[in-house]
């Protein structure tokens, strides 16, 4: 079986570039709470007896920048598409 792309139809391209993106975006997501997670963590968690509420707020804060490249999945997403079929019309 081969992986060349010209035997792929517009549709299942479409369907393997949506998988390519979201994969990448959940890493990029993922890494963007962890190093803000640990980044409010160190600053912002006092050494004190109870920090719940701080560990909350310092865990819920990076959910709002995580969320950014969640807003471009479509743009990103339909370009690569475009790439590809482009890639695959030219040979």
């Amino acid at each position: 079986m081969s992986d060349h792309p010209t035997a792929e139809s517009a549709e299942a391209l479409r369907e393997r570039a949506r998988r390519l993106v979201y994969e990448r975006l959940a890493l990029a997501s993922a890494a963007i709470w962890a190093v803000g997670t640990a980044v409010l963590f160190f600053f912002t968690v006092p050494v004190v007896e109870h920090p719940q509420r701080y560990i909350a707020v310092a865990m819920l804060i990076p959910v709002l920048p995580a969320t950014v490249p969640w807003l471009f999945y479509g743009r990103i997403s339909e370009a690569l598409t475009q790439r590809w079929l482009a890639r695959r019309d030219e040979s």
